[in-house]
């Protein structure tokens, strides 16, 4: 048995260490090998959560990203006069969203380093004054809140607050994201424990350089394990959009991202893994054939984007300024035919 062989039947069962970590990412770059890798993410998966999975949503772009540059690789917040969604159209959100049957969604908005969150609160306070008191509720908005806010926040039904690294390499994190501050984030994921909450996280994979990619992945997963109350992280695909600093860089691809949940599966066994920006229902291999988690997010709200509009065929809908993108019917099908089915 080769020791790429010995690392995979040792990972059925127990976790792996960095270095092998490090080892099948080196060895995954043929896609034969990357196959028996993600084979391996899906016996892991399907035996530490099992096959039930529920339905998940999001609303974005709830508040202004008031950093200073703004992150490289982000499309958000460079045309002139965009406004975050209004508390009206957060609603119109929320209510699509419980309308198609799901019962949990995310808010997410950009960041104002050194705030209170005093805006997250009146946004759940006023989804919750509105009605909508059955839906589980998570908050994606930076490392901006204090303990104060995250325990209001917990009162109304909020369960689970981000801290999203995108990276854990400090150089790279200063490259990509000079106006973002990677300690703040490390000590706000750390308050979120404090606030009695669970701690949500991401990675962006395709952000770091060839020459450290790869350890800056192992990086990552072993770092964000050290939170106790770290309960779900995502996996983000870098895409060089138009207008953006990294307009020239490649794109990362699905074999790239998929490998690094894979890998993430291994390690993080019991957490909730799932796929973000970047990712296309079209893409091989899928999220969900490299181990990802039992959260399947069917809908998306967004502010209506300058740069390009989605195709119908692709789920996109729009209403005024708001995009709605629903791919509850196209993901159905692809866990069907996996034999698998979405609840509500």
């Amino acid at each position: 048995m080769s020791r790429f062989e010995e690392i995979l039947h040792k990972s059925r069962t127990e976790v792996i260490k960095p270095e092998e970590a490090l080892y099948l990412f080196q060895k995954t770059e043929d896609e034969e090998k990357a196959e028996e890798l993600l084979k391996t993410a899906r016996f892991v998966r399907e035996h530490s959560r099992g096959n039930i999975f529920r339905w998940s949503a999001g609303i974005a772009r709830v508040l202004r990203c008031n950093l200073r540059p703004l992150c490289l690789y982000c499309p958000y917040w460079r045309e002139n006069g965009l406004k975050p969604l209004s508390i009206e159209e957060i609603l119109k959100g929320t209510a699509y969203i419980k309308q198609h049957g799901i019962r949990e969604f995310h808010l997410s908005g950009g960041t104002t380093l050194g705030s209170e969150g005093r805006d997250v609160l009146h946004i759940v306070q006023a989804i919750r004054d509105a009605g909508f008191d059955d839906l589980a509720i998570q908050v994606n908005c930076g490392a901006a809140m204090s303990l104060e806010t995250l325990k209001e926040l917990k009162k109304l039904g909020v369960f689970l607050v981000s801290s999203v690294f995108e990276t854990v390499n400090p150089d790279v994190f200063r490259r990509t994201k000079p106006g973002d501050d990677l300690e703040a984030k490390k000590r706000f994921a750390n308050r979120i424990g404090e606030a009695g909450l669970e701690l949500h996280t991401g990675i962006m994979a395709g952000l770091s350089p060839e020459e450290t990619k790869y350890q800056d992945y192992v990086d990552f997963i072993f770092q964000i394990r050290q939170y106790e109350h770290l309960r779900r992280v995502y996996v983000t695909k870098f895409m060089p959009f138009k207008g953006i600093p990294m307009e020239g860089f490649p794109a990362c691809s699905a074999w790239e991202a998929a490998r690094l949940i894979a890998v993430m599966r291994l390690v993080l066994r019991d957490i909730d893994i799932s796929s973000a920006a970047g990712w296309s229902p079209h893409d091989y291999p899928t999220p969900l054939m490299a181990g990802t988690g039992n959260k399947v997010g069917g809908v998306h709200i967004n502010r209506t984007p300058n740069w390009k509009k989605g195709a119908p065929e692709d789920g996109f809908q729009y209403q005024g300024d708001m995009e709605f993108r629903n791919t509850m019917d196209v993901l159905k099908k692809q866990y069907q035919e996996l034999g698998f089915t979405i609840v509500p």
